[in-house]
């Protein structure tokens, strides 16, 4: 063989392995590229994840410090209550979806081809401070059960108070009923003499050898034998009439009554109240 045939068999030879080793080096140049353009997408994303997170978690802190400021508590105690409430049911719906945003987060690193110590060590923060506000809620948790017994509480006293003054006014109304009945209650009778004797509701005093007595009621009145009404609902009685008339035998007020015959029958009403009870009272004999 010549030497210039072995010589272009050699050059080509070379060629060929130059050219594989070339292309070698690009594939592995392009697959490192892929690789590193993957790594960087990876936690760009973790990263912007992570941060999404950590703000979610910062807003839960910071919701739960107004929770129960001061200044951020409504004065009344049902409002307050709804809104712990309201509160806190939002937390837990914001917590659970941050723990499925993070295990999501794991999963995608521990399916990924390459390891990130960073956002692993991110995540492991991440993790803890869940934890932290799970505690958090925790705690809210217990103080609305505090505050529920709280109004319970207040509301058994506020009823309490309530059905104690409702019984004050109930018995002191009571006891003004009794005294105003009493009050307007007039007791009531009339008679001949005869009857009025027989019933000890008048006694004949004074005068010499019976003659010039007096007819006087007695002091010590028993109203079982008397009739009753009242001022306030009625302006008066009637009693029988007789051809000799009649005589009041109690101290009423003159200027406070007037009688009138209506056919059989005497109508005693009653011009001034105030002045007529001021005996409690009527006695009236027939004559």
């Amino acid at each position: 063989m010549k030497t210039s045939t072995i010589l272009t068999i050699i050059l080509a030879v070379l060629a060929i392995v130059m050219g594989i080793l070339w292309f070698n080096a690009t594939s592995a140049k392009q697959k490192i590229a892929a690789q590193n353009d993957s790594i960087k997408a990876s936690f760009e994303n973790a990263t912007n994840t992570i941060n999404e997170i950590q703000s979610s978690l910062d807003s839960i802190e910071s919701f739960s410090g107004m929770l129960f400021s001061g200044n951020e508590t409504p004065v009344n105690t049902a409002d307050r209550r709804s809104q712990i409430i309201s509160g806190i049911r939002n937390m837990k719906m914001e917590i659970a979806a941050d723990k499925k945003r993070i295990a999501q987060l794991e999963n995608q690193l521990a399916n990924s081809q390459h390891r990130i110590k960073g956002l692993e060590d991110l995540i492991a923060k991440l993790k803890a401070s869940v934890s932290d506000k799970e505690k958090i809620l925790a705690e809210l948790s217990g103080r609305l059960g505090v505050m529920e017994e709280t109004l319970i509480t207040e509301r058994q006293q506020s009823a309490y108070e309530i059905a104690k003054r409702d019984t004050t006014i109930a018995s002191k109304q009571a006891t003004i009923d009794v005294q105003e009945k009493d009050l307007n209650t007039i007791y009531y009778i009339y008679g001949t003499r005869k009857e009025l004797l027989e019933k000890k509701i008048i006694s004949r005093e004074g005068g010499v050898l019976g003659i010039g007595k007096v007819s006087t009621v007695q002091r010590n009145a028993e109203l079982a034998k008397y009739k009753a009404f009242d001022l306030r609902e009625a302006n008066g009685i009637a009693f029988p009439a007789t051809k000799k008339g009649y005589s009041i035998l109690t101290n009423q007020n003159t200027s406070s009554y007037k009688v009138e015959k209506t056919g059989d029958s005497y109508f005693l009403t009653v011009t001034n109240k105030d002045l007529f009870r001021q005996s409690k009272l009527l006695v009236i004999e027939l004559l």
